[in-house]
C-alpha cells in the first residue's frame, strides 16, 4: 500500500515536502484535519522482523519520534503537521517511568491539548498511513525551506521489554 501524503499538508510539519527512501504517492487534496484525543493509558511492544521490538499504542499503532530537539518548549510538529503525525496524548500529566522499556518515558504538556507522551525527551507520534502492525513512517524525512530536516524513527525497545506497560501517576 502506498503512503498517501500531501506536499502542501506537510508544509506545517517543519517545512515543505516529505521525502522517504521510496517515492510517496501524492493526492491533490488535503487530508482531513486531525483532532487529537487521548490515545494511550498504556503502551505495548511487539516484535517486528528486521526492526527488533517496537513500541506501539494500546491500539497497535507504531510510535515514532523525530530527531528534533529533545524536550522542546514548543512542539516541532504543529498545525497541519498533526494531520500526518498524530501526537500520542496520554491521560496523565506526570506519570511514573516504568523503567522496564529500555527507554525513558515521560510527558510534555501540549498547549490546549493535554499531555503528550515523550520517549527519551522527544515527543511521540503515530503516522497517518499506518495501520496496526505497520511501520510506514520509519525513516520518513520532513524538511523545510530553511534547510532543517527531521527524520522520523519507530521507537525501538530491548528484546526483553514487557508486552504491555500501563501508565501510573506519580505519587
Amino acid at each position: 500500500m502506498a503512503v498517501v501524503i500531501v506536499a502542501a499538508l506537510v508544509a506545517g510539519c517543519q517545512g515543505d515536502s516529505p521525502t522517504r527512501g521510496k517515492p510517496a504517492a501524492w493526492v491533490p487534496s488535503a487530508l482531513p484535519a486531525y483532532t487529537p484525543t487521548v490515545q494511550a493509558a498504556a503502551v505495548r511492544t511487539r516484535e517486528v522482523k528486521g526492526y527488533s521490538r517496537i513500541m506501539t499504542t494500546s491500539q497497535g499503532l507504531s510510535i515514532y519520534v523525530n530527531d528534533g530537539p529533545a524536550s522542546p518548549a514548543n512542539a516541532v510538529c504543529t498545525g497541519s503537521c498533526t494531520s500526518v503525525w498524530h501526537p500520542v496524548l496520554v491521560n496523565l500529566g506526570d506519570l511514573v517511568d516504568p523503567g522496564t522499556l529500555g527507554v525513558r518515558i515521560s510527558t510534555i504538556d501540549r498547549p490546549g491539548q493535554g499531555h503528550q507522551l515523550a520517549v527519551n525527551g522527544r515527543r511521540a507520534y503515530t503516522f497517518v498511513a499506518d495501520r496496526p502492525g505497520q511501520l510506514q513512517g520509519d525513516l520518513f524525512i520532513t524538511g523545510s525551506s530553511s534547510g532543517k530536516t527531521y527524520t522520523w524513527r519507530a521507537v525501538r525497545v530491548p528484546k526483553g521489554a514487557p508486552a504491555q506497560v500501563v501508565f501510573k501517576p506519580r505519587k
